[in-house]
């Protein structure tokens, strides 16, 4: 009995981190990385390594903050699925809200230590600069949902989600290897990655509508209705393409590998066409999980491929 109950709250444990949120964010620092090693021709494998792990307790805490902070709208949520509506883990009942909040505080603190342990092996890039760094990755985090800042409840949210998970991650990954932030690189490549997020976390708000609406939590979808969200995901899809073509035309992003970003205009096409017969369904107050994965896998594209485009010149 004891040890089915263990089991259980194991389970319950890794739903609640939704660890299949976590991929993109390594993909996303580990472009900025190298993106950095490759134009200084040197790389620290141990600071990449503690940076990451530092950036996952920011995740983490971030992630755990928004289940605690969101379960208003979570417990009405009637479409809730493997991208939307939370976990349901608070919701169920399978962990209590004190265990959450030991989770968030649990997480905050490894930042802190793989933070300290990040400045102390990396000599080279400014504390400041790398504690600045985390502050504004729990800042924007935990402020998504959590009072006082609520970004989600006043119309923020999707920016803060775009620009933590392209400009900030990068930045983190080009930093920590000794980059400078003052460099148009990390900027230029983030583009692309910053609006197909866009795009993606826009039609996640489109099943949770009616539960956001009820608690004023004012996401896009409730802000512009399901219709107009997704028009500006649409319209996000399409910038995201057309920023992704211009890194390689002009060579930001070179080789057979950064060639490989033109797959992104059949499933970008792809995308648009099923988010074209969903407008036409006028059906929107449904799970949308067949379009939440094309949408997120459309993401990996403009991480990817300038990663694999920066391999060649990586130095370790």
């Amino acid at each position: 009995m004891a040890s089915g109950k263990i089991k259980e709250k194991i389970l319950a444990w890794l739903k609640i981190i939704r660890l299949q949120f976590y991929p993109m964010t390594w993909v996303a620092y580990s472009l900025g990385a190298v993106a950095a090693s490759a134009s200084s021709q040197k790389c620290d494998l141990r600071v990449y390594g503690v940076g990451y792990l530092a950036l996952f307790f920011v995740e983490l805490s971030t992630i755990l903050t928004n289940e605690y902070y969101d379960y208003g709208t979570d417990r009405l949520n009637k479409n809730a699925g493997p991208f939307t509506g939370g976990t349901r883990m608070l919701v169920e009942g399978k962990l209590g809200f004190h265990e959450v909040k030991i989770g968030i505080l649990t997480a905050l603190v490894l930042v802190v230590g793989s933070g300290s342990m990040l400045i102390r092996i990396n000599p080279g890039v400014s504390p400041v600069s790398i504690a600045l760094l985390l502050l504004i990755g729990v800042f924007l985090g935990l402020g998504y949902t959590a009072p006082p800042f609520k970004f989600s409840y006043r119309g923020l949210g999707e920016l803060t989600v775009g620009l933590t998970h392209s400009p900030y991650v990068i930045l983190c990954g080009y930093i920590f290897q000794g980059g400078s932030w003052q460099s148009p690189l990390p900027w230029l490549l983030c583009i692309p990655l910053f609006f197909a997020t866009l795009g993606a976390i826009t039609l996640a708000g489109i099943p949770d509508r009616l539960a956001d609406q009820e608690v004023s939590k004012r996401v896009l979808a409730v802000i512009f209705g399901s219709r107009g969200a997704v028009i500006l995901a649409s319209f996000f899809v399409c910038i995201a393409a057309f920023s992704g073509m211009l890194l390689w035309y002009f060579r930001i992003i070179k080789g057979i590998q950064g060639s490989m970003i033109l797959f992104v205009i059949p499933h970008g096409l792809i995308l648009l066409f099923v988010l074209f017969k969903l407008i036409q369904s006028r059906n929107y107050d449904r799970k949308i999980d067949g379009i939440m994965t094309l949408s997120l896998s459309y993401i990996i594209w403009f991480g990817i491929i300038p990663l694999l485009a920066f391999l060649p010149g990586l130095k370790c």
